[in-house]
């Protein structure tokens, strides 16, 4: 027989056994045989419920707060990295701005677990089958399903605008001898709103061996970038221009000669060929 001291001492055993147990285990609640550190199931057997997060009001991602540390003298009152909670608000502090979601802290700022997607991109289309061909007189010309389009955003907030051209020259005059290159140079026009225009140069280049072989439509890139704060719902007009404005070297000072085919070797630039011109909007978190 066990005296009632031993058996005490032992059941005190057992219990202090299975609690050292438990803290290096699975823990399942709603379950006896969890598949993770931490398995949570309802107890109706039907799984018809979810975990809700703690749900708090943020007011942007670089600040922590109002969210505390729980364990301050452990960590000097950082809060720890992955905490996870879901904002109930929105807020308008630009790139910093929060809205309704599951936010993460990576130790500097809150990521949007689930962020907002919204972009939209325009292209140009060609005239009759015909890239848009360019000249230096004349001003400001439109580049075809790029003027007068209209972009509404689907969220408040900062949208990158990304304007991609292609530009390529045209003919270089025959000076008969040597290899000739000309450079054409211009400025394309982004017209938004009433907000004052962007404007941004471009340059494409040509080449002729002699009296032979041409080169000419060797499209140049050029990409820029503008950040609008936009709001929701609200459609917002815009236009994409170019005016060419040097051409020297060229056939005619970069302008149409000879029979008046849109495809017609000349001096004249092409925009847009291989690739059309586009605007892009990108909503940013």
């Amino acid at each position: 027989m066990i005296a009632k001291s031993t058996f005490n001492s032992f059941i005190l055993f057992l219990i202090i056994g299975f609690t050292f147990s438990l803290s290096h285990a699975q823990v399942g609640i709603g379950t006896v045989t969890p598949d993770g550190v931490l398995d949570l199931n309802d107890d109706s057997g039907t799984n018809t419920y979810g975990l809700v997060l703690p749900r708090v009001a943020l007011s942007r991602t670089d600040l922590a707060t109002p969210i505390v540390d729980p364990d301050p003298a452990a960590t000097a009152g950082t809060l720890p990295i992955g905490t996870v909670v879901y904002n109930t608000v929105t807020t308008s502090f630009g790139s910093n701005s929060v809205y309704p979601g599951i936010y993460m802290w990576d130790g500097v700022d809150w990521i949007n677990e689930f962020p907002k997607k919204d972009a939209e991109i325009f292209k140009q289309t060609k005239v009759g089958g015909n890239t848009l061909r360019t000249t230096t007189t004349g001003g400001y010309i439109d580049l075809p399903n790029l003027v007068n389009r209209t972009f509404t955003p689907a969220y408040s907030g900062t949208y990158k605008i990304e304007v991609s051209v292609n530009w390529g020259g045209g003919v270089v005059d025959n000076l008969g001898i040597g290899t000739d290159v000309a450079v054409m140079t211009g400025v394309f026009k982004f017209e938004f709103g009433s907000d004052p225009d962007e404007l941004f140069p471009a340059h494409t280049w040509s080449a002729r061996h002699g009296s032979g072989t041409n080169y000419y439509d060797i499209w140049e890139q050029t990409t820029v970038v503008i950040y609008k704060d936009l709001v929701a719902n609200i459609p917002y007009t815009f236009s994409l221009k170019f005016d060419q404005t040097i051409a020297a070297g060229f056939q005619d000072n970069g302008n149409k000669v000879g029979t008046p085919a849109e495809d017609a070797v000349d001096g004249r630039g092409w925009l847009g060929g291989d690739i059309p011109c586009t605007v892009e909007f990108v909503f940013l978190d």
